[in-house]
């Protein structure tokens, strides 16, 4: 029982360390189902995720996604972009696709509710 959660463990923590992080990308979009998944660079292990916001004259929303190295330069980028009546909000985080929109994907917790049930008929074959 010890040996296979060690292994089953050793085997999560090299797929995790062994690929690049994933997250959504795209530019300028008022539709977030437009943004495409993005295999990042190495050495960016940050997804961005920008929403520009403006009350002049009309009502205007857009999103921005993609990878970065730190969040702080990316967020250093649109301190000089800021002029009035135009809002930009700046969010970052460090799992896979966590820069999209809100759900299952992004709930730690539902995430490992669900490697559980997958693994549920292995842990029971083996008589755990």
């Amino acid at each position: 029982m010890e040996i296979l959660f060690s292994v089953l463990l050793g085997t999560l923590l090299f797929v995790e360390s062994a690929h690049c992080r994933q997250c959504y990308m795209c530019s300028r979009v008022k539709d977030l189902s437009l943004c495409k998944i993005k295999k990042c660079n190495d050495g960016e292990n940050t997804c961005t995720k920008t929403v520009v916001t403006s009350d002049v004259e009309f009502k205007m929303k857009s999103y921005i996604m993609d990878c970065a190295t730190s969040c702080e330069d990316y967020k250093k980028l649109f301190l000089k972009t800021t002029s009035h009546g135009i809002k930009v909000d700046v969010s970052c985080c460090n799992t896979d696709l966590c820069n999209g929109v809100g759900g299952v994907r992004n709930n730690p917790w539902a995430l490992m509710g669900a490697l559980l049930l997958s693994l549920g008929p292995a842990l029971l074959w083996v008589g755990l």
